[in-house]
């Protein structure tokens, strides 16, 4: 099971648009995945806590880490959705 920490600014209403798509992206292509959603301020402190094979994040994230970190806005938007799926897909799939 993978696990996708999806960060907004509120971990409200924009992560769980993400997190579901995600959810069924990963089901569309037979990857078993979980999502948790997170406040940006929050993301690295949790994700240290739950070790998450990504984080998908519809704002700016400062700071580092050693989990891949994807740009959800194109969950969002639609620009660029392809290689943000593909680029998803990938991590996912390792």
């Amino acid at each position: 099971m993978k696990l996708v920490l999806v960060a907004c600014g509120t971990a409200l209403a924009t992560s769980t648009v993400v997190a579901r798509k995600i959810e069924t992206i990963a089901k569309e292509h037979g990857i078993e995945c979980r999502t948790i959603q997170a406040k940006a301020a929050d993301a690295f402190k949790k994700s240290q806590e739950l070790h998450p094979d990504a984080i998908v994040c519809t704002c700016q994230l400062d700071g580092e880490s050693d989990i891949p970190i994807i740009n959800g806005r194109a969950f969002l938007t639609g620009i660029n959705i392809q290689s943000t799926i593909d680029q998803l897909v990938e991590i996912l799939k390792k």
